[in-house]
């Protein structure tokens, strides 16, 4: 691997809120920063004086920070973007996303997640937690290796029958198993960027002998666990309905929770389940938009935060945003809490970090801030693109990153120092509208096919 020399950005760190360094330098060899600003450049002198290849990036007026680190994604949805646009979680699931899962074969799933994995690239995005559908799981993996990005992933597991369609419903033996295949598959290839998570869809899918199952196996074999959880408030109640209790504690008390946890949404809590929360070390994803759209609230954010709950940033499904774009899910998340709370609810530099460092964190990967010794996963931003050009009323970059750029400012993004993508050049990664629209057909063809 070249070394890759980025010189002249006004490096943003983020180890801290004054990390940003004018005219600053990285340098990387073999996908890990080993050295910055006056280091670099006189490491990037020896390597070019001893004669050895050595890429150069003059990245002068441009801004230097960690990729993003999305915490709940489905790249299974790509393609049910556009859906039905004014229904809650619930009937949402159960008329338009699980009937559209349903569907997919291989093909058509391998589409949909390079179609969302070009997006994810595209805005700044170098690492994901995704779930997936509960079949054909390795054409996600095979798009995820394709695309160089850092993905976790797991088949979705759905046991219950009496909460899940018969179509999107696998047994709890062999949803178990199939995690452990995927996992001898595709776990730590890629050179580590690609790792096998357990992946229980909610409490509601799921049998208590499932989520026990993949609570113990998890902690065995040191896996990341990801689920949603008190999304919606019809979906607290059902659980409770179910099981006696709230859902975060059901959770608990089943086993999942701790820091390899990552519950996406977390709305609806009590002080007893964010008691439970920060006395774990579980994670919530923060999907702001998601949260919006479906209409099922916001987040207490900076409650969790206070209370030393690690938040972290996720886009959730396209078809519950329409966009899979940090900079959207940053502005949302930094603007929902001022209505409560007043301006100074959750500062800017607050959600770059939820972005980008408490995600890394998250998802225990040697990412996030810019420091020798860390996996150089990349972002390089134009400040000066569109209408967004900052100006002097301000110092430091991150009211910028979070309230007026988008992903139009993305210039290059770059996973192991390697470049994902590059603003104008070419991105095969991307589907071809033609492979789009025949994958698109074939799902409605299928799905035409379940209601006969």
């Amino acid at each position: 691997m070249i070394p890759l020399f980025v010189e002249n950005a006004l490096v943003v760190g983020m180890t801290k809120v004054s990390d940003v360094t004018a005219g600053g330098h990285v340098l990387v060899e073999d996908g890990v920063i080993t050295a910055l600003h006056g280091d670099a450049e006189r490491r990037a002198r020896e390597i070019a004086a001893a004669g050895q290849p050595l890429e150069r990036l003059d990245a002068r007026g441009l801004w230097l920070l960690p990729g993003f680190v999305q915490t709940h994604i489905h790249l299974c949805q790509a393609l049910l973007r556009n859906g039905p646009d004014d229904l809650p979680l619930l009937p949402w699931l159960r008329t338009h996303v699980w009937p559209g899962e349903a569907a997919h074969d291989e093909a058509t799933l391998e589409i949909s997640a390079r179609l969302g994995l070009a997006e994810l690239l595209a805005g700044g995005t170098t690492a994901i937690l995704d779930m997936g559908t509960v079949r054909h799981t390795d054409a996600v993996f095979r798009a995820a290796e394709a695309s160089g990005l850092r993905v976790t992933s797991g088949n979705a597991l759905m046991d219950d029958p009496a909460t899940n369609p018969e179509n999107l419903r696998v047994g709890t033996a062999e949803s178990l198993e199939e995690v452990e295949r995927l996992a001898k598959k595709w776990h730590g290839t890629a050179d580590g960027k690609l790792r096998v998570a357990y992946c229980p869809r909610f409490a509601v899918s799921c049998t208590d002998r499932l989520l026990r199952g993949a609570a113990a196996r998890a902690r065995a074999n040191g896996f990341l666990v990801h689920t949603h959880a008190s999304e919606n408030a019809d979906e607290v109640a059902l659980v409770m309905q179910r099981t006696g209790k709230r859902n975060v504690a059901y959770l608990d008390d089943v086993g999942i929770s701790g820091s390899h946890v990552v519950l996406a949404h977390v709305i609806h809590t009590d002080g007893a389940e964010r008691a439970l929360l920060a006395a774990r070390g579980t994670t919530v994803a923060h999907c702001p938009s998601s949260n919006l759209k479906l209409a099922s609230g916001i987040c207490p954010v900076p409650e969790y935060r206070a209370q030393g709950i690690r938040v972290t940033i996720g886009a959730d499904g396209a078809p519950c945003n329409d966009r899979l774009d940090a900079f959207t899910e940053m502005r949302l998340a930094a603007l929902l809490p001022k209505v409560r709370l007043g301006p100074g609810a959750l500062s800017a530099w607050d959600v770059v970090r939820m972005a980008t460092a408490e995600g890394a964190s998250a998802l225990r990967l040697p990412t996030g801030t810019l420091e020798t010794g860390r996996r150089a996963d990349l972002l390089l931003l134009d400040p000066g693109s569109g209408f967004a050009e900052p100006t002097t009323w301000r110092d430091d970059p991150y009211g910028p990153i979070v309230y007026s750029m988008d992903r139009s400012h993305v210039v290059a993004t770059f996973v192991d120092g390697i470049s994902r993508y590059r603003r104008g050049a070419s991105f095969p990664l991307k589907p071809s509208s033609a492979e789009i629209g025949a994958a698109v057909a074939a799902l409605k063809r299928r799905r035409l096919e379940q209601k006969r």
